[in-house]
């Protein structure tokens, strides 16, 4: 029970494509003591969607769930793919919003008030161009795993990623693009295919959080986009289906199975 970081942990790396989505990754971290316990993120890559999901049991006490879809489709102009919707749903996280001196959305958790992870997004700069996404979480006092995902969406092929890690690093660090591209990722295991099947469950899982709107286009087929104004909207995730239930900042959502209360089998693949 409770916090696991004193251990080790095993860090894979897993590369596959589906019918649903050409480019598909997970890493998973592993506790090398006790199976059961592991964290699992899995990215899936379109032209038009890129879907980021992470389902972490490595402590009872907090177990952590986060949904991210990035939208893009294609103006009525041109037919250039424009972002449309950037938004995350959250469960066992504390959400930090962006300020005047921190330009990134931070989805924080404290491990039985010794060790962290943080989930962040940083929104475009003046370009207008990448999303950047790092999760990071501590291993003992002095050491942080982490990886980084750059989400683009070009104006004709759409959709793509650029994904990064996991790389370990001394805290307290700054994160430079210079900085990981000289970095060696720390990856025991990749393998070219799907993770376990009971990992795959229990990221697709359904389950209830707060959701988030990061941008949204102003109108359909417009470039252009806003924060919304209302954040932290209670809804359900049928995560297989990416899909959500409720009325959440102006959108409607229909036709979700829900699924509460998952926890991963210690079965193997």
């Amino acid at each position: 029970m409770g916090n696991i970081w004193s251990l080790d942990l095993e860090i894979e790396l897993y590369k596959w494509s589906s019918a649903e989505y050409p480019q598909e990754f997970a890493v998973i971290y592993t506790c090398v003591n006790d199976k059961s316990k592991f964290s699992i993120f899995r990215l899936s890559v379109r032209p038009e969607k890129v879907l980021l999901r992470l389902a972490d049991c490595l402590c009872d006490d907090h177990p952590i769930r986060v949904h991210m879809e990035v939208i893009a489709e294609r103006d009525n102009n041109y037919g250039y793919f424009n972002y449309r919707l950037v938004r995350v749903v959250e469960a066992g996280t504390i959400y930090s919003p962006s300020s005047t001196y921190v330009d990134k959305v931070s989805f924080g958790t404290i491990f039985c008030q010794k060790r962290g992870s943080t989930y962040s997004v940083t929104p475009p700069g003046v370009n207008k161009v990448t999303w950047k996404v790092e999760h990071s979480c501590s291993q003992g006092f002095i050491t942080e795993v982490s990886f980084h995902v750059n989400i683009e969406c070009h104006k004709v092929n759409g959709l793509w990623v650029k994904f990064r890690g996991p790389f370990k690093f001394k805290a307290p660090r700054i994160i430079t693009e210079s900085l990981l591209e000289r970095s060696t990722p720390q990856i025991q295991r990749q393998v070219n295919g799907e993770p376990p099947k009971y990992m795959n469950a229990f990221v697709e899982s359904a389950f209830t959080g707060n959701e988030y709107i990061l941008f949204q286009a102003e109108g359909r087929g417009n470039s252009g986009g806003t924060e919304a104004s209302v954040q932290g909207t209670r809804v359900t995730v049928n995560n297989t289906a990416a899909q959500f239930n409720g009325n959440g900042n102006g959108s409607r959502y229909e036709n979700c199975h829900v699924v509460m209360n998952y926890k991963a089998p210690k079965g193997t693949n």
